[in-house]
């Protein structure tokens, strides 16, 4: 047995033989051509660049979803690039390459400077580039790569995938599970196989080349993990884990009757985390009760719309209204800086201590008025909500508050309807921020803790650093003491308290944050069956109880194992 540690990019679970499939480099012939060629070879080249753009678009004409509409639009604006023509036009005149090597050399060039830049989601684009290279040198040499059938019921194994080699693929309805060496979560293959709810693992590195065809492969796409010929125990205990979570979704899982609550009838709204527009699907069909938290930094940085008003309100409305019916949507204002970057951010020595979030928004003072405007005017269909990022004390929050009463002063004299009692609230992530969080209490709506930055802050612990991730714990007592203040000072002013960090997805720390008195939970939209279901079985009055009895515990061991011991007891009881 061999276990592969990747990414998680579509949920669930899969087991099944292997069907493998490896690449092998398109080989083309490097030639040149005469001074006399170069205006046909020219002239070939658009040819070719002609009947693929209308090829693919008749493809997005004939998409199915939103997910292969989107995958067919990205690679439709390369085809038609006009820097990308050009660069291959250039290598043609200039060096007498051939059309087919120079596409080659010019892809070759732009995947280069992608793999240099620190941006995952454009790394990721670099299948794309290569699906729309190979289209053009096929069509150009005639060429055509081995076509994928999958006969029978197994698990795709393979190097990479195309999107347009899964889109193609015969027997698609036959993949129990994807596992690639190679990609992440927002390539375009992770897409459409979450869109076709095919439990998936990428990036597990060197998985193809450990195991033979048909030999058996265990998906686990809840926690990235692939497994090659597994024991006889470990298959059983996946398909045991297999069997409780389609019960969960049979169950729990878009169920609108479904809601978070406890055995003893304490209420936790469960909410969706979502990054993209599509993901308020994902939300709704896994019972969501809100969006509780719409990173907006994603889509502003992906497509380019810090500035772009038309393209922010259109988005943020649609957002509004597909969730308009099911519950509120929670815009975090943009989170950008620290390790999520834009065009022209200075670099910093501690770019996580540093100008991201509302510091940042503040000194550009257009673009967050700017975005506020657009929740504003989204507000119109009543179920939105704001929520401002890494505020670490009273004049952040004020100065943020004063800039959004200008919004809508604005907004009034222009008589732009907006909802004037939506709520306003303020993420807790720093210890300053909790500290104080009785003041800031009195001053917003709601509040929601990320986790992920006060665990790191609080510890002083960068979780990304193999050095020192060893201490970043969840459980550590000060974290914890942190957390209960924040949700007593909230319940003491009268407002909600949420918490949307990864905490939030964890069956471990369920007990903890029921006990705290946490009155929502916001996570991913494929942990929501699962947790709602883990919840349904806990009573509030023992999570309490755990609770107390873990704040005199100084050791972060004794207390994971103390809440092991309470959620392995409770398991068997059940």
């Amino acid at each position: 047995m061999v276990e592969f540690s990747g990414i998680s990019s579509s949920p669930g679970y899969a087991i099944g033989k292997a069907f493998i499939y490896r690449h092998d480099k398109l080989v083309i012939s490097h030639d040149f051509i005469s001074s006399d060629e170069v205006d046909a070879e020219i002239a070939r080249l658009e040819e070719c660049f002609y009947s693929l753009i209308k090829e693919f678009r008749t493809y997005l004409e004939n998409a199915i979803g939103d997910s292969e509409k989107a995958l067919y639009t990205v690679e439709l604006l390369m085809l038609e690039d006009v820097e990308y023509h050009k660069s291959i036009k250039t290598l043609i005149q200039n060096k007498r390459y051939s059309a087919p090597w120079a596409v080659e050399e010019a892809t070759e060039e732009i995947i280069k400077m992608i793999s240099g830049v620190e941006d995952e989601y454009l790394k990721e684009r670099i299948i794309d580039i290569r699906d729309i290279e190979y289209a053009v040198l096929e069509t150009l040499t005639g060429k055509r790569r081995e076509h994928i059938e999958v006969k029978d019921k197994r698990i795709l194994v393979a190097d990479y995938i195309l999107t347009s080699e899964l889109l193609g693929l015969e027997g698609l309805e036959n993949i129990l599970g994807i596992v690639l060496d190679t990609g992440g979560k927002t390539s375009h293959v992770s897409i459409l196989a979450k869109s076709k709810k095919i439990p998936s693992v990428v990036g597990a590195n060197g998985f193809s080349l450990s195991l033979e065809e048909g030999e058996t492969v265990i998906v686990d796409g809840q926690n990235g993990i692939a497994i090659a010929n597994p024991t006889s125990r470990k298959k059983a205990e996946y398909e045991k884990r297999k069997r409780e979570l389609e019960q969960s979704l049979e169950t729990y899982g878009g169920n609108a009757d479904a809601k978070g609550c406890t055995k003893d009838g304490k209420r936790i709204i469960l909410d969706a985390n979502i990054e993209w527009l599509e993901g308020v699907d994902d939300a709704i069909s896994s019972g969501a009760e809100n969006i509780g938290l719409f990173r907006t930094e994603f889509i502003a940085i992906k497509n380019d719309i810090l500035n772009s008003r038309d393209k922010k309100d259109e988005i943020y409305m649609d957002a509004a209204l597909k969730m308009s019916g099911h519950g509120d949507v929670v815009f975090r204002t943009l989170d950008i800086g620290g390790d999520k970057k834009t065009d022209g951010m200075i670099a910093e020595e501690n770019p996580i201590l540093g100008w991201r979030a509302v510091r940042y928004m503040l000194s550009h003072r257009k673009d967050f008025k700017a975005q506020m405007r657009a929740v504003l005017m989204a507000s119109r269909y009543h179920n939105v909500r704001m929520m401002f990022p890494m505020v670490s004390g009273i004049e952040e929050l004020d100065e943020t508050l004063d800039l959004l009463d200008e919004v809508k002063r604005e907004l009034r004299k222009e008589k732009v309807e907006f909802d004037e009692e939506m709520k306003i609230g303020t993420m807790i992530e720093v210890p300053s921020a909790a500290l104080i969080s009785d003041v800031l209490a009195k001053k917003v709506d709601f509040f929601s803790i990320g986790t992920n930055d006060l665990i790191q802050y609080t510890i002083a612990v960068d979780r990304g650093n193999d050095k020192t991730n060893y201490l970043y714990n969840p459980l550590h007592l000060g974290v914890l003491r942190l957390m209960k203040l924040i949700v007593d000072n909230a319940h003491d002013a009268g407002i909600e308290v949420g918490l949307c960090g990864q905490m939030a997805s964890e069956k471990l720390y369920l007990p903890i944050l029921v006990g705290l008195g946490l009155d929502e939970l916001s996570m991913s939209p494929a942990s929501l069956p699962e947790i709602r279901r883990y919840l349904s079985s806990l009573s509030y009055g023992d999570c309490s109880s755990l609770v107390n009895e873990v704040l005199s515990e100084t050791n972060p061991d004794v207390i994971e194992k103390k809440v092991k011991e309470f959620l392995n007891e409770r398991e068997t009881r059940n």
